[in-house]
């Protein structure tokens, strides 16, 4: 409780002034009698020292959910909170067995980024010009995977007259039709579930369909449908490789059926873009480092339909034979040989650390 006399701190107005201030975070952190934090590129960092109090908290609990405290007793709350300057996605839990309140807070753009000031080249644009097809968008939690498919179907937005249905949970940024139709649908309020979304989008004349997450064998089965009847179908999975990403959306299948859908994402896959966030050499903000694969003209098919062949995807990308493709660790390694990032910082986001390691060891002390 604060103090007679003492002025109760208006927590709603703090988070504000946090999403104005200059320094580079991602995340804000309020756990009951604890200072807030922040997620920074190098880490989580106190902002000042004053714990935050249960009092404090429930007028900004309320703004976000009115009934928050019924809610709670079935499990945490998902929900948006749209300030003048961007969109906040809180997530409001217990913990401690039920003593303890927190509100994790990521904090997003009200507008999509372009894809330029995302951090990918200009020439994956020409994975979301075709009409059809599957591109898949993977990287672990907070790797900002949400940002590059806004930023790509924003792109479609401005640049198509199409139909574009989101299958979201939550959804995260609200986009405006220009010169195409959205349609986004929030998982469970508007469809119960990412599979369900999916079979129902296909009913709805869509052109362009985004499937927030790949995490069961229908929804993979649905999105390989999808992409093979004339859709342009965007997805993501929490995957840190594209032979990873290929690997792990054929083993949703039954080992019997595997070979039907390898010939399904051989005829259907457009491209893989495989992301991580790595802070600057100063750590004062974030690059996006990426390992990318793309199928076109099928150059890559007959390796995703003989399991024999699907490591030598790593070869291909090694090669980078069309110019386009590449390995994650050639992007990283790049990015310290450009004084981008120190190669502490890259270790860690590398999937093939020694590797990695090797290869800067060319550079020499560093």
């Amino acid at each position: 409780m604060n103090a007679p006399g003492q002025e109760r701190r208006d927590l709603t107005r703090e988070i504000l002034e946090l999403i104005d201030l200059r320094q580079t975070f991602t995340d804000i952190h309020i756990e009951q009698d604890r200072p807030i934090m922040i997620k920074t590129p190098r880490g989580w960092l106190a902002v000042g020292e004053e714990p935050v109090l249960y009092d404090e908290m429930v007028p900004t609990l309320a703004s976000i959910e009115p009934d928050w405290e019924a809610l709670l007793q079935r499990g945490a709350i998902d929900r948006p909170f749209v300030l003048t300057r961007c969109r906040l996605r809180c997530n409001i839990y217990r913990t401690n067995g039920g003593r303890r309140l927190v509100i994790s807070i990521r904090r997003l753009p009200l507008e999509p980024l372009t894809i330029d000031k995302v951090g990918l080249p200009a020439y994956v644009r020409s994975m979301i010009d075709s009409a059809k097809g599957l591109v898949l968008v993977t990287g672990p939690t907070g790797s900002g995977k949400t940002t590059t498919i806004a930023s790509l179907l924003d792109h479609i937005n401005r640049t198509r007259n199409a139909h574009i249905i989101t299958i979201e949970e939550p959804i995260e940024y609200e986009l405006a039709g220009r010169t195409s139709i959205i349609s986004q649908r929030e998982v469970p309020t508007d469809t119960p579930s990412f599979s369900a979304g999916l079979r129902e989008a296909l009913r709805q004349k869509p052109d362009v369909i985004m499937v927030g997450e790949v995490r069961d064998p229908e929804t993979a089965e649905t999105a390989l449908q999808a992409g093979e009847s004339g859709h342009l179908v965007l997805a993501t999975m929490h995957t840190a490789s594209a032979l990873g990403t290929i690997t792990r959306l054929l083993s949703f299948f039954p080992p019997e059926q595997r070979e039907r859908y390898a010939a399904a994402l051989a005829n259907c896959l457009i491209g893989v873009i495989c992301q991580c966030l790595v802070p600057t050499q100063d750590g004062e903000n974030f690059v996006l480092a990426s390992e990318l694969l793309f199928n076109n003209n099928q150059q890559i098919s007959g390796m995703l339909t003989d399991p024999a062949k699907l490591p030598y995807l790593i070869e291909f990308m090694k090669r980078k034979e069309d110019n386009m493709s590449r390995l994650l660790n050639d992007h990283l390694f790049s990015l310290v040989s450009k004084n981008q990032c120190l190669p502490r910082d890259v270790l860690r986001a590398a999937y093939s650390r020694l590797e990695l390691h090797e290869m800067l060891q060319r550079l020499g002390p560093t």
